[in-house]
């Protein structure tokens, strides 16, 4: 599945470094690309090794706001 969410709080290209760390953080995840000019990242991932909860979560947990 690959899906594109909105990231209201990034504000330079670390952020979105650090957004694509999920992706060794999580089983299941194939890619994150993350944009802080466009204030979104893409995510490819397994629905069967890991939830677009536990994805989301985990955005929380680096200190990012959805929307």
């Amino acid at each position: 599945m690959k899906k594109t969410y909105a990231i209201s709080n990034m504000e330079c290209p670390n952020c979105a470094m650090i957004l694509e760390s999920i992706e060794d953080k999580l089983p299941g995840i194939r890619q994150i690309s993350a944009s802080y000019h466009k204030g979104q990242m893409t995510v490819e991932f397994d629905e069967e090794k890991v939830s677009e909860a536990q994805i989301l979560a985990e955005v929380e947990k680096k200190g990012y706001r959805l929307g």
